[in-house]
């Protein structure tokens, strides 16, 4: 039985499928595995895909519709669109003071106390009016485009009050129209303690159960729910009584988890049932344990270790030895991780946390998708799934790592239609 296609890829020196038999999330040694086929072919129609495989045998699965488009690849690599899922993409302006800072040794409190950190963030998009932070926003959303992220997981955070996360969260929900990347919303409401609450944390907590989770689930404006849970900042039980009441309403749980200290929040995560712990740069051996007997997704996030400077990596060998689901993203912010680059991340995940490259390439496309709920129509090449892929400009896929602060990406194509500075091809 023949498939009809509007689109064919031909001439795909490698094809990488991530395909995965029994659907389920890659661990331990299946991380490596990232179905590759050589002079591949893909087809899709309808912005779906319906064929890959060996390029004749692709040919002869398929009847091209009067106006499809047909590309060459000329032998280089062709996979997924990455799937970027931690991101806190909706933002003002950089803080670009802070980097001077940290290249000087000046500590991440020391920043805080000069006004720096979050708290200056969320100042920045209180006073930015919403049409304007669309806009910008936009432009970032274009550039994670660029570097071939198709998905993308978006964080408020930077309101910190009912008004402005309502804001933010209304940004998200209007890129997630533009009809560039899929967006993914999440509510992070306990991103820090606004100054208004500073002597008064009880409050603080009520407002975002009481009334931030409410209105944010009844405008349907986010599918997830997410605490930065750390020394200082938002505590264990704090963060608990936040993520639950969040899966009440509906919302699946995520955690800023054992970042800068080992506050126990990996093993929170898998207590309470959460999708993901993510940075866990300080996790505990406990934590991996636990997270690996629950099945909660370690997202690592070495972009931040990197850009913060530091020299402390998550432990990614030992979470994959120990059979953790683990997935990358970019963590990008205007802070910390300024970077919004996934070939980058993986060539630091390949570097400093010692993944390979296949098992980075898994980890941001296919593993990601499963984090962002996303897994049944992103993160791999398969027949039924989004035509959600990327042309590079390499013939052999570990060149991602390995060029490191190139963009491989040549061409991005987001559901059958080519992506360019902002606008489809028609």
């Amino acid at each position: 039985m023949s498939h009809q296609a509007d689109l064919l890829v031909t001439g795909c020196g490698q094809l990488l499928t991530m395909s995965c038999p029994d659907g389920l999330p890659r661990v331990g040694d299946s991380l490596s595995d990232i179905g590759l086929i050589r002079r591949g072919a893909l087809a899709s129609f309808g912005g779906k895909i319906v064929c890959t495989g060996a390029e004749d045998d692709v040919r002869k699965a398929v009847e091209l519709a009067p106006d499809a488009v047909v590309i060459d690849a000329g032998g280089a690599v062709v996979m997924p669109g990455f799937v970027d899922c931690h991101t806190h993409a909706v933002f003002a302006r950089y803080r670009l003071d802070e980097y001077e800072w940290r290249v000087a040794g000046t500590p991440y409190a020391e920043i805080a106390a000069r006004g720096g950190g979050i708290a200056k963030s969320v100042s920045d998009v209180r006073r930015m009016p919403e049409d304007e932070l669309f806009a910008v926003s936009r432009r970032r959303l274009d550039g994670c485009l660029q570097y071939g992220s198709t998905t993308v997981e978006i964080k408020s955070g930077y309101g910190l009050d009912l008004e402005n996360e309502l804001k933010q969260l209304r940004v998200i929900r209007r890129l997630s129209t533009t009809g560039a990347a899929h967006v993914v919303p999440t509510f992070l409401g306990a991103h820090a303690l606004p100054e208004e609450y500073v002597t008064d944390r009880e409050a603080f907590l009520r407002v975002v159960m009481n009334e931030m989770i409410p209105a944010v689930c009844r405008q349907g404006l986010a599918e997830y729910i997410d605490v930065f849970c750390e020394t200082d900042v938002i505590t264990p039980d704090e963060a608990e009584r936040i993520l639950r009441a969040g899966q009440r309403a509906g919302l699946g749980a995520r955690i800023h988890a054992d970042e800068l200290n080992d506050t126990g929040s990996a093993a929170l995560a898998a207590r309470i049932g959460a999708v993901s712990a993510d940075h866990l740069t300080k996790i505990s051996p406990r934590g991996i344990r636990d997270m690996a007997r629950t099945g909660v997704f370690g997202v690592l996030l070495p972009g931040t270790s990197f850009g913060l400077p530091s020299l402390q990596f998550a432990p990614a060998r030992e979470m994959v030895e120990r059979g953790m689901r683990v997935a990358i993203a970019t963590d990008f912010n205007p802070g910390s991780s300024t970077c919004e680059s996934m070939p980058m991340m993986i060539a630091i995940a390949c570097s400093h946390l010692r993944l390979s490259a296949a098992e980075a390439l898994n980890a941001s496309t296919y593993n990601a998708s499963f984090v962002v709920g996303r897994n049944g129509v992103c993160g791999s090449l398969d027949a039924g799934k989004h035509a959600d892929f990327l042309i590079l400009d390499c013939g052999d896929y570990r060149e991602i790592p390995n060029r490191f602060g190139v963009n491989p990406a040549a061409q991005v194509w987001v559901a059958g239609r080519r992506w360019r500075e902002g606008q489809y091809d028609s």
